[in-house]
């Protein structure tokens, strides 16, 4: 006689295996394997599937549009199965609306949609007239809505934590009233993610948490029509969410028309406004500084440490020990932003799990924990704090992405020299120039791009039955004139074969800098009235003059002014001097003073992590980081700046009028580049040394000589 185990086992097996057979009856185009999963997340229990099983069975019409009748777990099946994808699978529109929507209601013996459901519950408000849900009734029992509810003096009390006066969202041990800013549901174990938060009925035996009651509460927007939380609903009884039910008033305080975001006594007001309102001030419970309570009468500086600790561990268990200096960079920024960060989506998904981990915070640990683009934030908050040695993290993206292209290329031998290509050609070179200075986005893509080259170059010859040493010549000229993207890059590659014997006597011939040399302003006074508007015009931001300048008047590529410092710029008798190669430039008025105004009015915008002790010229976003390239070069695009076109004509002015050895010591190209440069420029300075050699021999002249 089987045991009691094997015999509930194989009851498990034959309710899933029931509704499966339904659902291949249905030919809905997902492999077996999705469906089975399908079947089991949208009904984990056996005596669901046994009972979708035998709803199914007499009618499996159920799942093509006609489930309104249906039990629940065929209700979330049909949502799987549609998201998944599944032909012939429709989800049932409510009976009384017609809508689509989620089905999780019961009215009249069929299900319906949450808007229908409270339809016929829905009574006159005694104070409004408006047909809305009772939120509470009078004493003598006249039905009241939740908007005059909160509007009621009678809702209102003291909190007995901040002290101000507002709706009572609750109370405390001792009775007192709380408001919904310092009011927050006990601790339990969520009934339906099963983690450990402030839960609503956290005395029954079903407590759920406010995100799990959010993602099961919403319905469509009728003023978007997207399916979100609903915020407030319109006098005809719409739904709104929280965008469109933000009514436009024109703030009390600044008079602007926006939405409204907070009425303390009565006056609208804007976002900004209701920030800086003083009404909502209030000393902090535990240092007494006057600011707006956080929770608990907590001000935001007090409050941080507290909401870090209950991210990184347990209720009621301290942070592990690995995990302390990882709290004491998170509560170095400012306040306010940091807080604003912890309830973000990222930091709620990688703190957690950092905490679940074991051992010291690594830059392997976090590898592992998501995306880089997820982790780079937190990544930059521990390597400014000095938590993580820092890691040139464009090398680190090139080294993590290279396994993944080389698994790509089909053929052994192939694979082998691209390899070989990629670890002591691109990978060393970056790593060369990464021992120097830290790499930029621009130097990773190059690399990746001499990679891909080699890739779909051997690819191509593998398709017509060729290899890299039996190609010829007329082979690549071939291929030089196919449609292949980027043809022309996989030039490094075939020189490298060529010279170590893995190809025959063939080649690619190099490109040339001709054309990024020729991409100039059309008009030469152009750039000067650029500058003179960033110089002198109005409306202008001091970090987009300043570098809107440096690559108008000084050529300087985005590259290079990111990772200017303080200690580029200084004071000298001539004025302000700012080291852009090996000799400072003197900077003249109006621009040395907008660069005095940057070094004392920087600032970054980093959420954790300090940012006042960063020394960079233009800092970033991310902590302990310099503005991207990238972002530098948009904000300049929004002025009509084409920093390429710009860069171009200011190399070729100065290149006329400087010989090279001046142009490369003062703007820091390399003596080549400003060689070439002048030769673009028509300036070859044949008698430059002679004029040299002649100015010294008059210096020298004795007085009284030869004239």
């Amino acid at each position: 006689m089987p045991g009691c185990c094997e015999t509930r086992l194989g009851k498990d097996d034959d309710s899933v295996e029931a509704v499966l057979a339904i659902l291949r009856g249905i030919s809905t185009g997902l492999e077996e394997e999705a469906l089975t999963s399908a079947v089991t997340r949208a009904m984990p229990e056996p005596f669901q599937r046994r009972k979708a099983a035998a709803e199914l069975a007499p009618d499996p019409r159920v799942l093509t549009g006609e489930g309104t009748c249906s039990s629940p777990g065929i209700v979330r099946l049909i949502d799987i199965l549609v998201g998944e994808g599944a032909r012939r699978i429709a989800a049932p529109t409510c009976p009384h609306c017609g809508v689509v929507s989620p089905l999780k209601f019961g009215r009249g013996g069929v299900r319906c949609c949450r808007r229908c459901y409270d339809r016929p519950r829905r009574v006159q408000c005694s104070r409004c007239g408006r047909e809305q849900d009772v939120s509470t009734r009078t004493p003598d029992g006249e039905p009241i809505c939740g908007r005059c509810r909160y509007r009621d003096p009678a809702s209102h009390g003291e909190c007995g934590e901040c002290g101000r006066t507002a709706p009572v969202a609750g109370r405390d041990e001792g009775g007192a009233a709380l408001c919904r800013i310092c009011w927050r549901p006990p601790l339990a174990t969520c009934s339906v993610c099963g983690k450990v938060r402030p839960c609503a009925r956290a005395g029954t035996s079903d407590p759920i948490c406010g995100s799990c009651y959010k993602r099961g509460h919403k319905d469509l927007c009728a003023g978007c029509g997207q399916a979100r939380v609903i915020a407030v609903r319109t006098d005809d009884g719409e739904p709104l969410c929280q965008m469109c039910g933000a009514k436009r008033e024109a703030c009390s305080s600044c008079g602007r028309i926006r939405r409204v975001t907070g009425r303390p006594g009565g006056r609208p007001l804007c976002r900004t406004c209701y920030r800086k309102d003083s009404s909502l001030l209030r000393p902090c419970v535990s240092c007494g500084e006057v600011a707006r309570p956080f929770h608990h009468g907590l001000c935001p500086r007090c409050a941080l440490p507290g909401q870090v600790k209950a991210m990184l561990s347990p209720p009621e268990v301290p942070v592990r020990a690995e995990l302390e200096p990882v709290a004491a960079a998170l509560t170095r920024g400012k306040p306010e932003l940091a807080l604003k960060w912890l309830e973000g989506q990222a930091a709620r998904k990688l703190l957690p799990a950092l905490a679940a981990g074991k051992g010291p915070v690594t830059h392997d640990a976090l590898d592992q924990l998501g995306p880089a683009r997820s982790t780079a934030y937190l990544r930059a908050a521990l390597v400014a704090a000095g938590v993580l040695p820092w890691r040139d993290e464009h090398l680190a993206a090139f080294e993590r992405w290279l396994p993944g292209a080389l698994a790509k290329v089909s053929d052994d031998q192939d694979r082998r020299v691209i390899r070989s290509y990629a670890t002591w050609g691109p990978l060393r070179r970056l790593r060369r120039e990464s021992s120097r200075r830290p790499l930029s986005r621009g130097q990773q893509v190059t690399a990746r791009s001499d990679v891909q080259a080699a890739i779909r170059l051997t690819g191509w010859l593998r398709e017509r039955d060729l290899s890299l040493v039996a190609c010829r010549q007329a082979a690549i000229d071939a291929w030089l004139t196919s449609a292949e993207p980027g043809r022309f890059l996989a030039h490094n590659f075939l020189a490298w074969c060529t010279a170590r014997g893995h190809a025959g006597d063939v080649e690619i011939p190099a490109s040339t800098k001709e054309a990024a040399r020729a991409v100039t302003f059309p008009d030469a006074d152009q750039r000067w009235s650029i500058a003179r508007d960033l110089l002198h015009g109005p409306g202008h931001q001091t970090v987009d003059r300043v570098a809107g300048c440096l690559v108008l008047l000084y050529a300087q590529p985005l590259t290079r002014i990111v990772v200017l410092t303080l200690g580029h710029v200084g004071e000298t008798p001539g004025g302000l001097s700012l080291a852009l190669g090996k000799d400072p430039v003197v900077i003249p008025e109006p621009l040395a003073g907008l660069i005095r105004q940057l070094t004392a009015r920087r600032r970054g915008h980093t959420a954790i992590g300090r940012a006042e002790d960063s020394t960079w010229l233009f800092p970033g976003g991310q902590p302990g980081r310099p503005i991207s390239p990238e972002r530098l070069g948009a904000r300049l695009r929004r002025l009509g700046i084409s920093v390429r076109a710009g860069r171009t004509t200011a190399l070729v002015d100065l290149a006329a009028q400087l010989p090279a050895t001046v142009l490369s010591r003062l703007l820091g190209v390399t003596l080549g580049t400003a060689t070439l440069w002048n030769q673009a420029a028509g300036n070859t300075r044949a008698g430059y040394a002679a004029h040299v050699a002649r100015r010294s021999a008059s210096r020298h002249q004795a007085p009284g000589g030869p004239e």
